[in-house]
């Protein structure tokens, strides 16, 4: 079989199509003809020699990826005959190999793809999905919810907007580049931005402001009970309700870590003393504070972007991080951003991390991990949550892997052999 292989750290040049011997069954294995394997900013780290969430960097040679779907093609001992020729997706763990044509798989990881689902989609969702329903557990967005969400254009940032568009929240999408903000703007955003540009906070704040003086309330123009579907509990933030509501510790991560899982201590610059709109403005401060009905932000950048996020917060709104980036040249740099506790007290808003095992800490149950996996795939097959996904060939996984560190990818990145 065709399989990438990586024989040395380094740039993405170093992912090599190679042929290899077809993998075999252990006891307790199936082998799954591949259709598609996620791909994820943390496939890049590990690329470069970074640990990630691993005790160390991978043994090399290696095939990278952690999550697959395709068809049950053969069986080792003691697995039931019953999942021959099914449809599967699984996330291996920490165990890679899923960038290949053939893969071996632990029966106990399989989830049978419902109903239409395509490959690609269930490759999203195994991963990106599970997490994003998992960070939802802390924040659950409601009818009177405004939601901003950084990274908008990503994996979970599309996702996370879907979602609390469902939930019946008024939901601000911001993404980088014109490209990613046009995806944006024509999925379930009442509002998209571009972060590059530098008058984006304004731009947001006029728009929070017209809603605050027509509506009054800061509730969605879909404002409803929630009850047609099941990401709208009508809840309201903070309700606790689940974990409907990504595995995450860094962009495009998973409950058993991230790429930056563990870093970014320190706040991003100072608070700042005026009413201005930039990252550095005082949060709160300044004119027009009735107007900024902002309630959670669903952070996963960091930076300076998810400041001035927060900056539109109200009293009472909810700051989530579940991950962070740099927003220069270094994709694997940055820092979450974190606040002083004084600060939050005195603008009256919370703000969290959950990252790492936290993040499993509202789903319950014996294995909380597969939980999320099988909601996540019931709510997309359902058509509730709907994964964006950008395609490469498995021969061009290098590729992929420069777009993913150039920030041009949008949505889940997904290779087909």
């Amino acid at each position: 079989m065709r399989a990438v292989r990586l024989h040395a750290f380094g740039p993405a040049e170093n992912l090599a199509v190679e042929e290899v011997p077809d993998p075999v069954p252990a006891p307790g294995e199936v082998l799954v003809r591949v259709a598609a394997a996620g791909a994820h900013l943390l496939d890049t780290a590990l690329r470069q020699g970074l640990r990630g969430p691993l005790p160390e960097p991978p043994r090399l040679p290696t095939v990278p990826g952690r999550e697959v779907a395709g068809t049950v093609t053969a069986l080792g001992a003691g697995v039931p005959a019953r999942w021959l020729g099914k449809r599967v997706v699984a996330h291996l763990g920490l165990v890679p190999g899923g960038y290949a044509e053939q893969a071996v798989v632990p029966a106990g990881r399989l989830h049978e793809i419902p109903g239409p689902l395509g490959f690609a989609q269930a490759v999203a969702m195994i991963g990106t999905g599970r997490t994003t329903l998992a960070v939802l557990g802390f924040a659950e967005p409601g009818p009177g919810d405004v939601v901003i969400v950084p990274g908008a254009a990503g994996g979970m940032g599309t996702l996370l907007v879907q979602y609390a568009k469902h939930a019946g929240a008024t939901v601000v999408g911001i993404a980088g580049g014109p490209a990613r903000t046009a995806l944006v703007a024509a999925g379930a955003a009442d509002l998209a931005v571009d972060r590059t540009r530098p008058d984006w906070p304004v731009e947001v704040r006029a728009f929070l402001d017209g809603r605050a003086e027509t509506a009054g309330t800061g509730a969605g123009p879909e404002s409803g009970t929630g009850t047609d579907t099941e990401p709208g509990s009508g809840a309201g933030r903070g309700s606790g309700s689940g974990p409907d509501a990504r595995p995450g510790a860094g962009p495009d991560g998973g409950p058993d870590g991230g790429p930056d899982a563990g870093r970014g201590s320190g706040p991003e610059g100072r608070p700042g003393g005026g009413p201005g709109t930039g990252p550095d403005a005082r949060l709160g401060s300044g004119p027009g504070i009735a107007g900024r009905r902002a309630t959670i932000v669903f952070d996963g950048v960091g930076g300076g972007t998810a400041r001035a996020a927060v900056d539109l917060l109200a009293p009472g709104g909810h700051h989530v991080v579940f991950g962070w980036f740099d927003e220069g040249d270094d994709v694997h740099g940055g820092e979450a951003l974190t606040l002083p506790a004084s600060y939050l007290t005195e603008r009256g808003i919370r703000s969290e991390v959950v990252l790492g095992p936290r993040i499993l800490s509202r789903v319950g149950g014996p294995d909380p991990m597969r939980t999320l996996e099988s909601r996540s795939l019931r709510l997309a097959a359902e058509g509730r949550l709907v994964p964006a996904v950008q395609r490469f060939p498995l021969a061009d996984a290098a590729g992929a892997h420069r777009a993913m560190e150039a920030r041009t990818t949008v949505g889940k990145v997904v290779l087909e052999p």
